[in-house]
């Protein structure tokens, strides 16, 4: 469907409920509808990439819904639509439903998402020069349909059948590193991905389950060409005296998967205090891949000793990921408010691959300047890797006894992984592949205490491990939640406090890993009157990290460290008397991390339902953000918007 008409056909919906509406009072509907107008001042690329909400036509909420047609029709007894910021919203919702006792049930939905990113400092190494955005962009627009039938809903057995499909495409721009320089390119992508399902939901007594069989079908194309004007590349040295340059780049990479899969779960009240659960997925991925490439220019390569006018690229590919989960839960009731639970489940995972790559090298001469010749490489790598895992939990707990709830639980996790890469990819000195084993011991408790207004809560999970496999492993994780917090008895006053801390570890030598994470939160709510409220919070987030890393062109170990701390302000006040309301808040955002940040929002919104079921609200938001200087991504952007509401 074009997106134009189908974006007219639901602006058009609000129009068409009206007209119906005058035939059928029966037919209540809620609608939002209006303008917006935008002022914005400084960087619309850092404006876009965090909010992105631009003027014009939109309506911001709309619902009908009905029980019934006064028999003008017998096609349905329910139906529903919903909708949400169509129009100039960035992202943009609509949703049907109908159904008809014991016959059917019909839902369909509609999503689209404009996701940008255009930040000035990130991968820019132009940015001392003034050059804006950096050379890493995307803008994309994602698009979700989802289409569900259900039949014989009165049935015991209640066939599907059920449609999605995913597609997100757009411009975007990223670097490539070719003949020892790197350059910007231009860049479109286009993704799809087609779902197709259909099965049953069972109810025989007190056994009830449901079967899901499904195809799904992935097919991505990416295609990348050298940027006007940036032949020249980021790296302004030649290569022993030779200029490296580029006049064409050109390179397309095209995927498709086949993945067909199967769920299935089931439940069980055999006994009056015993539940069985089970639960079983599987799904095999085949993917086939395509690449080629061309390059012509100046270019240098220390790996073949040479410069080179230009390459020739094509590569092949094929990879296969099975996958199976399966496990089982029993819920037994011990006492009132009192149950153990245990469950077992295992998963195993097959991933491997294939790929041939062969470059030729065009006109190449040695750095004496001898020997001008085409050089061919051929790569061909093959790698696997198998995957189990096992896992049980046992817990108990305990609910509203008395003032107490308590929960403990101990769960064990065993992982064995089997590494088989090919000779090719083995990069660092020693074998990257064998046969591995790690075993992931958790306990998690928690408990809360609930009095006369008064609540007070605790959280203890701990993980440890025995080894680690991939380097994002941790060896020991650790996470403590504590929470309090009052109410009056008549909701006047209510306060709250959270404070939360993680932290995870690998200290080998060769790893180095080491994050803290910490969150405190403190709110207050006051209302002096049931129409007046005032509300006011205050949070502090920190993460710090640091992990050791392997420098490409030396295999030298470095260390990468991040730095976060950020501070949250924020306050707000509402009032909703009769058919007035108005709700006004401000906040401020504060990071001196790594990447320090500034943000100040300010929001107002105020309705008035001035005659019968017609009313107006408007609404100004306004969104500083700032850097330290010298800043490229400062903006101002002021937004005023006018809606008209009608509201049974």
């Amino acid at each position: 469907m074009n997106m134009k008409r189908f974006v007219a056909n639901c602006l058009s919906l609000p129009i068409l409920a009206i007209a119906f509406a005058a035939h059928a009072q029966s037919v209540p509907f809620d609608l939002e509808a209006g303008y917006r107008w935008l002022d914005l001042k400084g960087s619309s690329e850092m404006y876009r990439t965090q909010i992105n909400e631009r003027g014009g036509l939109l309506i911001r909420s709309f619902t009908m819904s009905t029980g019934g047609f006064e028999g003008h029709t017998s096609l349905a007894d329910r139906f529903r639509i919903d909708a949400s910021d169509l129009g100039s919203g960035p992202a943009q919702s609509f949703r049907m439903e109908a159904s008809r006792a014991g016959a059917y049930r019909l839902r369909f939905g509609y999503r689209s998402a404009d996701a940008f990113s255009a930040l000035p400092a990130f991968a820019n190494p132009l940015l001392s020069q003034g050059i804006i955005p950096g050379q890493h962009t995307f803008d994309r627009t994602r698009r979700m349909y989802d289409f569900d039938l259900e039949l014989l809903t009165d049935r015991p057995i209640v066939p599907f059948i059920g449609y999605t499909s995913n597609e997100n495409s757009g411009p975007g721009s990223t670097t490539y590193h070719i003949g020892q320089d790197e350059f910007r390119l231009l860049q479109n992508l286009h993704e799809r991905d087609r779902e197709i399902r259909a099965g049953a939901s069972f109810h025989f007594a007190s056994v009830y389950g449901q079967l899901t069989e499904g195809w799904r079908n992935f097919r991505g194309n990416e295609s990348l060409t050298l940027a006007p004007g940036s032949g020249s590349g980021n790296n302004l040295p030649p290569v022993l005296g030779t200029p490296v340059t580029a006049d064409s780049i050109t390179r397309n990479d095209s995927t498709h998967v086949k993945t067909p899969f199967t769920n299935f779960s089931i439940t069980g009240d055999v006994l009056k205090r015993l539940r069985l659960i089970g639960n079983y997925s599987r799904f095999s991925a085949e993917s086939n891949g395509s690449e080629s490439e061309s390059a012509a220019g100046s270019f240098a390569s220390f790996a073949i000793s040479r410069f080179y006018t230009g390459l020739s690229e094509s590569a092949t590919s094929g990879a296969k990921n099975r996958n199976w989960r399966g496990g089982g839960r029993a819920e037994v009731t011990l006492a009132p408010n009192v149950d153990f639970l245990a469950g077992f489940q295992k998963e195993h995972r097959e991933l491997d691959g294939v790929a041939l790559i062969d470059t030729v090298f065009l006109q190449s001469i040695t750095f004496a300047g001898f020997d001008r010749r085409d050089i061919e490489t051929i790569l061909h790598a093959t790698s696997a890797v198998d995957r189990d895992e096992t896992y049980w939990n046992a817990a108990i707990t305990g609910r509203s006894i008395g003032p107490l709830a308590l929960r403990a639980e101990f769960r064990e996790t065993k992982q064995d992984i089997t590494v088989s890469p090919d000779l090719a990819e083995i990069v660092v000195p020693g074998s990257q592949g064998g046969e591995f084993n790690r075993t992931i011991d958790t306990v998690d408790v928690s408990g809360t205490y609930a009095y006369s207004g008064l609540l007070f809560g605790a959280a203890i999970r701990r993980d440890s491990a025995d080894a680690p496999i991939f380097r994002t492993d941790y060896l020991d994780r650790s996470r403590f939640r504590l929470r309090a917090g009052y109410t009056t008895p008549k909701k006047h006053v209510r306060a709250g406090l959270t404070a939360e801390r993680t932290t995870q570890h690998n200290d080998l030598p060769d790893t180095g890993y080491d994050a803290r994470l910490r969150q405190y939160t403190g709110d207050v709510e006051v209302a002096p009157i049931d129409a007046l409220h005032f509300r006011a919070s205050l949070s502090q987030f920190r993460a710090d990290s640091n992990v050791s890393f392997r420098l490409p062109q030396n295999f030298t170990i470095g260390e990468s460290i991040h730095t976060e701390n950020g501070k949250a302000r924020e306050g707000g006040v509402s009032y909703l008397r009769g058919p007035f309301s108005i709700d006004a808040s401000l906040s401020r955002y504060e990071n001196s991390g790594t990447l320090p940040f500034n943000i100040n929002r300010h929001h107002v919104r105020a309705t008035w339902d001035f005659k019968g079921h017609i009313g107006l609200a408007a609404e100004w938001d306004r969104d500083k953000y700032s850097e330290p200087a010298p800043s490229f991504a400062d903006y101002d952007a002021t937004r005023y918007g006018v809606y008209l509401r009608w509201r049974p």
